[in-house]
């Protein structure tokens, strides 16, 4: 006869969770986010757990404030581990549209495995029912942020992944992981980002040195030098990318630049 499983089995756990209300977030010791429940993924704006599981939780949750400054995880509170943790002013996450959300909110470790549980709920009506009251100072900025510039928007994230493309694609080193992380994101966020508009992280790093490339090679620069100073590490993948983007080869495509000039 089979047996029932019993209350501890990680099935029935993630069931019980799976169905709880309230909305649960598990952070693993690495930070990403290990388990969400459909309440979680819901109030931020989420199709699916799988949208988020994996993913850096302290990215998902808020990697920037409401008033569009960047938000380190090494400030977080919810990344303190040590005990059960909770705060009476909100916290503020970004949900998947781009919203400020105003969320009350818990931790407690998950015994010896190193796991946090998070726990959350909207606070919006708390923090209006408390406008007539004082704030602490932290309390009050936030709540002034959101009201006066709203939530960023995903056109206006994606505008700053842009911007910082542009003042490092120089750097042979800088790359698609790069950019995430120094906008203080996952991959995936800015791979989906970049998507909404028809791009790619690496293909807007390769355009934008493909894009100098050429005006170098206009100005009479060598392929080795133009190759060089956009960014490219060697000349058989600039000059890859350079066909791709104009249909022959830099060299060529420069002497037909050259000669049109001279004739016009």
């Amino acid at each position: 006869m089979p047996t029932s499983p019993t209350p501890t089995d990680p099935n029935v756990l993630s069931a019980v969770i799976e169905v709880t209300p309230t909305p649960l977030w598990v952070i693993g010791t690495d930070g990403t986010v290990a388990l969400a429940n459909q309440a979680a993924v819901a109030l931020l704006g989420y199709g699916s757990t799988a949208d988020v599981v994996g993913a850096p939780s302290h990215d998902t949750l808020h990697s920037w404030h409401p008033d569009g400054s960047r938000y380190p995880a090494h400030s977080c509170p919810i990344l303190e581990r040590t005990s059960t943790n909770a705060v009476s002013d909100p916290e503020w996450f970004i949900t998947r549209e781009g919203r400020a959300l105003p969320v009350s909110w818990s931790t407690r470790p998950l015994g010896s495995t190193g796991h946090t549980l998070l726990s959350f709920a909207d606070a919006t009506e708390q923090l209006e029912a408390r406008s007539g009251e004082p704030l602490t100072d932290e309390g009050r900025r936030l709540r002034d942020a959101a009201t006066r510039m709203g939530a960023m928007s995903r056109p206006s994230v994606r505008d700053r992944i842009v911007e910082h493309v542009e003042t490092r694609f120089r750097d042979p080193d800088f790359d698609a992981p790069t950019l995430a992380r120094e906008c203080h994101l996952s991959l995936r966020s800015v791979q989906q980002l970049l998507a909404e508009d028809g791009r790619s992280p690496a293909a807007e790093i390769r355009d934008r040195r493909v894009d100098l490339a050429a005006d170098l090679l206009r100005s009479g620069s060598t392929v080795q030098s133009a190759a060089r100073a956009s960014g490219f590490s060697d000349t058989t993948t600039f000059t890859r990318a350079f066909r791709r983007r104009f249909g022959e080869a830099p060299g060529r495509w420069a002497a037909h630049e050259a000669a049109e000039s001279s004739s016009a």
